[in-house]
């Protein structure tokens, strides 16, 4: 199987519920960090159905709101949860004033905190309501930024991966390697071009401006966070690290679509 390709379906496994193909891990071990660079192709796959989804409900009649919600539900799904389940521990993690050990192991707990609740409850209505602000201009923008905060957001988890060391020796970001930087460079700068491309149509030269704005400030915040906090990132830092982003990201889409 063609290297891109096969780094392309391990990628696709991990990151969502799509079935891994065996001819992809054929003469492993494949370390995930390795396949960094195809994070943010992961987001337009997990992200296309959803977008159509969007543009579909919205052609039935439903409102901006409601199209939205079904595709953000569809897209959840899709992933299975995976960088929502990262962000509810992060919050719950950093949130609170623990120190380093204490952070880590409430992070590693699978119950969920108030922390982790409100996080996730705030971050599902600002998606819903900021991708409804831009599908009320129009559906098809809405189905562009949905699919440009996916594939950037995605690309910004690449290079968090490889700019920081691992906080947690034990922990599964450790167990799957650590993107090198060259890595993480491909995996932005793809994920770089596919905001640009999908977020022109959703909202112009001026979201794609804002949106970068935003979603760079965000991304230098949360590593700084980490680093103080931490000393570096774990699995569920990259997940919130992805959901932050997708959040900065349709905002900025949505203040210039308006």
């Amino acid at each position: 199987m063609i290297q891109p390709v096969a780094s392309l379906l391990r990628a696709l496994s991990f990151l969502s519920r799509f079935p891994a193909l065996s001819g992809a891990f054929h003469g492993g071990p494949h370390p995930l960090a390795a396949d960094a660079p195809s994070f943010p192709v992961v987001g337009l796959i997990v992200g296309l159905l959803p977008a159509v989804l969007l543009v579909l409900a919205m052609a039935a009649g439903l409102a901006p709101v409601t199209a939205s919600l079904l595709a953000l539900a569809l897209l959840v799904a899709s992933t299975g949860a995976l960088h929502e389940d990262g962000l509810g521990d992060t919050a719950d993690g950093l949130f609170g004033h623990a120190d380093k050990d204490r952070a880590l192991a409430i992070m590693k707990d699978s119950r969920i905190g108030t922390y982790g609740v409100l996080a996730l409850a705030f971050a599902l209505l600002l998606r819903i309501a900021l991708l409804a602000e831009v599908a009320d201009a129009s559906p098809l923008a809405a189905a562009c930024a949905l699919l440009a905060a996916a594939a950037a957001s995605r690309g910004g988890m690449g290079l968090l991966w490889a700019s920081l060391p691992s906080a947690r020796p034990d922990g599964i970001a450790d167990s799957l390697g650590r993107p090198t930087r060259r890595q993480g460079l491909w995996s932005v700068a793809l994920g770089l071009v596919s905001g640009i491309l999908l977020g022109l149509p959703a909202a112009g030269l001026a979201g794609i401006a804002i949106a970068a704005a935003i979603s760079t400030g965000v991304y230098l915040w949360f590593r700084s966070v980490l680093r103080r906090r931490l000393g570096g990132q774990t699995g569920d830092t990259l997940g919130a690290c992805q959901q932050l982003l997708e959040i900065a990201i349709l905002l900025g889409l949505a203040l210039g679509s308006g």
